[in-house]
Parts: structure tokens; C-alpha cells; sequence
């Protein structure tokens, strides 16, 4: 009987386990819309079509997203611009994902170079091209004006944001610092993939280390004067 019981809560404990593993491999968010205005850009990706572009006059920057069940803002990239970001408002259930190899090593690049400094919708759809050229690209070189997945817009301002956006690629692949974002990959079937960044946090410098250190030498040093004889 006891075998039984035993066995019985076991199962039950590996079901609890799996329920809440599965839990974790989801999250509910919803749109909230662009980050109030954006870029208009134009993109080719020749892996789906030669003749129609992936983004035609889309207004390429950041995208706003908030958790459903506790409201909390987020922002987020596109990773796949085939498709729609669908309703505003609507509560829809995403995939929780991470990137692997190379391009998660790239990515890892991009924002711990550009992420925190971005500011105008020329930084943000520089940033947002960058990110769909590493996703994208099939070739061998990071290119925003050429290759597999390019830019297809000719005016001005296109032509300013790819610039930047190549610089971007640039200080990404010739970073060797640490990681300072935890990258996650959010997939839904019907919708845009995204990216979201969380800031990991900040490894202590050796002097604030060794400060560290001397203060608890001050205390353990006035608590043993304090110790009765």
C-alpha cells in the first residue's frame, strides 16, 4: 500500500512538474501598436519572392507590447516581417523561445551595442533593419543594401537608415564583451515573431568588490571588540 501511495505521488508531482514547465513555454501579451510613429521603409527578401517585397512604405521602428496578465509594458522587434502584428488590444499566446549559434551570438551584439542608445525612429528602424538582416540574410555577408534580404527603398532617408543600420551590423560582429541582455524569442503560427531584451545585471567592478571586502573587515573587526571577555 505504501509502494502505492508512494508511486500515486510521484505521478502526481511529475504531472504538477509538466504543467508547469508547459506553462513556462508560454506567454499571453497583447499589441499595444507602434512606437507611436516610425521610418517608412521598403524590404526585399528573395527567399519568399523576387518581385514582392516582405515590408511595402511600412513604418519600420520599435513595438510596443504588454503582458495580459499583469499589464506591464514591454518593447519588442519584429523577427518576421511576412507577417502581421494583427488587432491592438487582443490577448494572444506566444511561444517562449531562445536563439541558438551564430545568430543568437549576433543578436547578443546588436543590443549589447545599440540597444540602450536608441532614441530617434531612424535609430529604431535602423535597428529593426539590422535585426531582420541577421534573422533573414542566407548569405554569408551582413549587408542591408544587398544580398538575399535588403533594403528596397531609394529615397533620402532609407538610404541614411541603412547607413546607420550597417554600422550597427559592424559594432555587433566585432563585440567581444560580455552578454548584457537576456535575448527571448516569442513565436506565434498567425503572427510576427518578436525579440524582447532584458537587461542582465551589472557584474560588480574589482574596486567595488574590493570595498566591499574592507567594510566587512571593519565590521567583523568592531564586532569582536564588542564580544564580552
Amino acid at each position: 500500500m505504501m509502494k502505492s501511495i508512494v508511486v500515486a505521488g510521484l505521478f502526481a508531482a511529475g504531472a504538477l512538474a509538466a504543467q508547469a514547465a508547459d506553462a513556462a513555454t508560454t506567454v499571453n501579451i497583447k499589441w499595444q501598436g507602434l512606437d507611436t510613429s516610425g521610418v517608412k521603409l521598403s524590404t526585399m527578401d528573395t527567399t519568399l519572392s523576387s518581385t514582392v517585397p516582405v515590408t511595402s512604405n511600412y513604418a519600420t521602428t520599435a513595438l510596443n507590447y504588454s503582458y495580459a496578465d499583469t499589464g506591464t509594458s514591454f518593447i519588442a522587434y519584429c523577427i518576421e516581417p511576412s507577417q502581421g502584428n494583427g488587432r491592438a488590444n487582443i490577448t494572444r499566446s506566444y511561444g517562449v523561445e531562445s536563439f541558438t549559434g551564430v545568430q543568437a551570438q549576433n543578436l547578443q551584439g546588436l543590443f549589447s551595442t545599440a540597444y540602450a542608445g536608441l532614441s530617434t525612429y531612424n535609430d529604431k528602424a535602423a535597428f529593426q533593419l539590422a535585426v531582420w538582416e541577421m534573422v533573414l540574410e542566407t548569405g554569408s555577408a551582413l549587408d542591408v543594401t544587398t544580398g538575399s534580404f535588403h533594403l528596397s527603398s531609394t529615397d533620402t532617408t532609407s538610404a541614411a537608415v541603412a547607413s546607420e543600420a550597417n554600422s550597427f551590423l559592424a559594432n555587433a560582429l566585432a563585440y567581444k564583451g560580455p552578454a548584457l541582455y537576456t535575448l527571448t524569442k516569442l513565436t506565434n503560427p498567425q503572427l510576427q515573431d518578436l525579440v524582447t531584451a532584458t537587461p542582465l545585471s551589472a557584474v560588480p567592478e574589482p574596486e567595488s568588490y574590493a570595498l566591499f571586502l574592507s567594510g566587512l573587515g571593519v565590521v567583523g573587526l568592531l564586532a569582536r571588540r564588542r564580544m564580552p571577555r
